[in-house]
């Protein structure tokens, strides 16, 4: 549960950073999506199984789709692809802050390749792949590259926090353990 309302909690910073930073949809700007709750996913499912990891997945692209960007399980689809992606390559990373850095900015550059993808498939949208590359992913993964390392940070506060409160936990267990036992 701590982890959901991390992620949604991310998803609403993201929020308000895209109402601090409006985009212009024209063709000669640049574009911004912070993608914090897509960060904060990717780097709390890491150490889930696969199941746990594709459920939290669709289940966040759900949250997504719905209340953010007023679609219907794209969003969900790509996050259960990346994130099944994300569970054949965790297998082979450690849990140092360069590393979840690089993993959340290739995942990021996954999911928007993806979405691109899907739009032109679509025929959504007529933007040429070095077009897209350069005017809107260009934007989004310098700044969310800054992002991820306040994520990084955040996510490392948490684990810790849920770390001591399972020792806590432990202890009590424990105690209770020897309490049961000198009773005998």
């Amino acid at each position: 549960m701590t982890h959901l309302l991390f992620v949604v909690f991310c998803f609403l910073i993201d929020e308000v950073l895209m109402i601090l930073f409006p985009n212009s949809y024209l063709v000669d700007t640049l574009m911004f999506i912070p993608n914090l709750g897509f960060c904060a996913m990717i780097l709390t499912v890491r150490k889930f199984n696969l199941i746990d990891t594709c459920l939290f997945a669709f289940g966040c692209g759900m949250i997504y789709d719905f209340c953010f960007a007023n679609t219907f399980l794209i969003y969900a689809i790509v996050y259960t692809l990346v994130a099944c992606l994300l569970h054949l390559w965790s297998k082979h990373m450690t849990d140092t802050l360069i590393e979840s850095l690089i993993l959340a900015i290739v995942t990021i550059f996954v999911k928007d390749l993806l979405i691109y993808f899907y739009m032109s498939f679509q025929r959504m949208t007529e933007m040429s792949l070095t077009l897209w590359a350069e005017r809107y992913e260009l934007l989004t993964l310098l700044a969310n590259a800054i992002l991820a390392m306040v994520i990084v940070y955040l996510i490392r506060i948490k684990d810790d926090y849920l770390e001591m409160k399972a020792r806590r936990i432990r202890k009590g267990e424990k105690v209770e353990w020897f309490r049961l036992k000198s009773k005998e």
